[in-house]
């Protein structure tokens, strides 16, 4: 598959229509949960980290479908099983179903976003900066999707919009389907296997910051709705010029890198990232919180290209077992984070 253009196309235009699906989803669980099932913060928060676990769990065993089968072909199923984790959230009507949904959800998104973030990992030697391209692509999907569902949310209800993200799931495994199949990248020796040992020390920090982001995240989006006392379509205007910096940056900031040094990179963007979470601990008004928030994804624009390129040079061959370590290491601290944030 690789080098591939018809793989790379249709990889990016899935990655764009899953990256808004799952936004959206993640941005309007807490607010569709508060109003249609009238739970509470904790019971919120519980729901959230349900997805996180079952997709922590379900990483290993896509790593291995990864390295093991055509990575379209386990994209396109992560696709299909998401979408009906948001058709099931259409039409849940109490916290269990809605845990459910919850579970599909962890399962699609773990055996979608390995599979994709190997399939980009293979265009590291023509295009060092294919890791940044994914996630333009990824976030894309999420603020573009933003407007029509804000626009047509009051209009279609928070069922009308869960439907049409399914669609939008189904649409991209087609995509991912009609690229022909190719083998993945399968191990050519044993001794060639990446080991997580020499991993520990960026998976240790990718999970120290996934909590504070995750938890800064949802008190944030609490704190704009129950506080501040905004309209969902008024959170979204919050939040979008983050998605549109998260679409523009990632190839900028790769140039930066590159040049200055990952080390470098690093340092700034860690720096970003504690200078807006500190200053959001003063409750500042929604125009601060924007663009404080333009702040912290300029940090992500920085980082999470920068993890995928570190880990497919460090074990390119399994590069499905590598992703999967990454992903579990930020998504243990993103469930630890949204947790503790729900009680607080």
């Amino acid at each position: 598959m690789r080098n591939r253009p018809g793989s790379r196309r249709a990889v990016s235009a899935a990655a764009a229509a899953l990256g808004g699906s799952a936004e959206l989803v993640d941005f309007l669980i807490p607010l569709w949960a508060g109003i249609e099932l009238e739970i509470g913060s904790a019971a919120i928060g519980v729901l959230i980290a349900v997805e996180l676990t079952v997709s922590v769990a379900a990483r290993p065993v896509a790593g291995r479908l990864t390295d093991a089968f055509a990575r379209t072909r386990i994209a396109a199923a992560g696709a299909l099983v998401y979408a009906l984790s948001c058709l099931g959230y259409a039409f849940a009507g109490s916290l269990s179903w809605a845990l459910a949904a919850a579970a599909l959800g962890g399962i699609g998104g773990a055996l979608f976003w390995i599979a994709v973030r190997a399939v980009a990992a293979e265009f590291l030697d023509s295009d060092s900066g294919s890791m940044a391209g994914l996630l333009s692509s990824e976030s894309f999907g999420s603020w573009f999707f933003w407007i029509p569902a804000m626009v047509l949310l009051p209009a279609i209800g928070f069922f009308g919009v869960f439907t049409a993200l399914a669609a939008a799931c189904l649409a991209a495994a087609l995509w991912l389907v009609l690229v022909p199949a190719a083998p993945s990248s399968a191990p050519e020796a044993a001794e060639a296997e990446s080991r997580g040992s020499g991993l520990r020390p960026l998976l240790f920090l990718a999970a120290l910051t996934a909590v504070a982001e995750a938890g800064v995240g949802l008190l944030l989006l609490l704190y704009l709705q129950n506080t501040a006392g905004l309209e969902v379509y008024q959170i979204a205007l919050v939040y979008l010029p983050g998605g549109i910096a998260l679409t523009v940056l990632p190839r900028v900031l790769h140039r930066y890198t590159e040049r200055r040094g990952r080390r470098a990179g690093y340092v700034a963007a860690s720096v970003c990232s504690g200078v807006a979470a500190g200053c959001l601990a003063f409750t500042p008004s929604p125009l601060v919180i924007a663009v404080l928030w333009v702040l912290t994804c300029a940090s992500w624009a920085m980082l999470i290209p920068m993890h995928g390129a570190v880990v497919a040079e460090t074990g390119r061959v399994r590069l499905g077992r590598g992703m999967a370590l990454l992903s579990n290491a930020g998504l243990i601290g993103a469930a630890a984070g949204s947790l503790l944030a729900g009680f607080l």
